[in-house]
């Protein structure tokens, strides 16, 4: 079986981690209260640029309340991160749930929260380790999601690769990535140039940023989005990899990552090889999104470049449907239904002003989904003897004898 990979496994913070951490933190704090006069001197639009449908500071989340206590910079709460970050995955990583219903926002950080989580990973995780062993089929391990064990995370280990609800999340979006051909348009694109010009809307905690990065090293990586949530992203990705060359507002970080606040986006000039948004649109208001829209077609992807995105139909909750708004404003559509047999995330298409030219291929047996509904339906310890005895070899992580 593999082993827990519990809060006390991951590393603990150095004092000199902790302090970049809290710089970072102000410079959020700063972004935010800045806002306002910023977008009185630049004349920007308030609609696009201030929180709203789904993000807005009247709707029901929890979002601005996770931003506040982040933004105190105590060194406990910043490594508990990723398990305050369900605001942007809808999942729990410490209670191993959907997250409906649940609030982070004032989760006591006690040393009995190490204790509770590794109870509710032995008992629930298990779909997701069946769950993540099939996405993973055929996938080289250059395009396998590998989340840093910093901040908070919490899974089992295979293989190195600690595994939990999100990770099978973020290898879906990186098995698209490679199945549809992006991955080998991507290395053409730095074989010709040097790097590609990568720009995310809407980042989340940071975690698909930090996989191209580690995929791509050559890549320039842009992340718009809202200051509040900008702060989750550029702490995970500056304290996960420190390596990495970042910065905050417009100026550009060649082969580096640069987090630029959404009220400043009318002001970023330069095209990008690659646009990416994943679930966020669909939580925005239409205006917000046609605005977006707007900016690829006229300066970010006028010169050919690819709008990768998947969403959900949020129109039964009151919210848009990306794809739909999508189809209205770009000529050139390629569903990427076709590479995943299994799409929890919402339906996944690549975009463009010009004809899309990618070669796909395919991956997945058809006859895997079976095993994963097997597990998503029956409990983990019923399960675990015949649904891993299925997992490769390969894959399995020795158990540990005494010496």
């Amino acid at each position: 079986m593999p082993q827990i990979v519990s809060i006390k496994d991951n590393r603990s913070l150095s004092p000199s981690e902790v302090a970049r951490g809290r710089a970072i933190c102000e410079e959020a704090r700063a972004s935010v209260l800045e806002r306002p006069e910023y977008i009185r001197r630049h004349a920007v639009d308030p609609r696009f640029a201030l929180p709203d449908a789904n993000w807005s500071y009247d709707a029901p989340n929890e979002f601005v309340q996770l931003f506040r206590r982040v933004c105190d910079a105590d060194a406990r709460t910043l490594e508990h991160l990723r398990g305050l970050s369900q605001v942007f995955t809808g999942y729990n990583i410490y209670e191993v749930c959907n997250a409906r219903g649940l609030s982070v926002a004032n989760l006591p950080l006690t040393d009995a929260l190490d204790a509770t989580t590794r109870d509710h990973l032995e008992k629930q995780n298990g779909p997701q380790l069946v769950l993540w062993q099939h996405v993973t089929q055929g996938i080289p391990r250059r395009f396998i999601f590998s989340p840093a064990r910093l901040l908070g995370e919490v899974g089992h280990d295979v293989d190195g690769v600690v595994v939990n609800s999100d990770t099978c999340t973020y290898q879906e979006r990186v098995n698209l990535i490679y199945a549809s051909g992006i991955g080998d348009w991507i290395d053409r694109t730095i074989e010709a140039t040097g790097t590609v010009r990568i720009c995310e809307i809407g980042g989340g905690y940071g975690a698909l940023c930090s996989w191209f990065k580690q995929a791509f090293p050559e890549a320039t990586y842009t992340i718009v989005d809202l200051p509040e949530s900008l702060l989750f992203s550029r702490l995970y990705v500056s304290l996960t990899r420190p390596d990495l060359s970042t910065s905050a507002g417009l100026a550009e970080v060649p082969h580096g990552v640069r987090f630029v606040p959404n009220y400043m986006a009318g002001q970023l000039a330069q095209p990008f090889d690659l646009v990416i948004n994943t679930l966020s649109m669909s939580e925005m208001s239409e205006y917000q999104v046609r605005r977006y829209l707007a900016l690829m077609k006229t300066v970010w992807l006028k010169d050919g470049g690819l709008f990768f995105e998947q969403n959900m139909d949020n129109r039964p909750i009151g919210l848009q449907c990306a794809e739909a708004i999508i189809g209205e404003e770009f000529p050139e559509q390629r569903s990427l239904r076709s590479h995943a047999s299994i799409l929890r995330e919402g339906s996944p298409n690549v975009w463009s002003l010009a004809p899309i030219r990618l070669t796909g291929k395919r991956i997945e047996p058809e006859s895997a989904p079976v095993a994963v509904q097997l597990a998503a339906a029956g409990g983990w310890k019923r399960l675990a003897g015949s649904l891993w005895s299925a997992v490769p070899r390969r894959l399995q992580r020795p158990k540990r004898t005494a010496a």
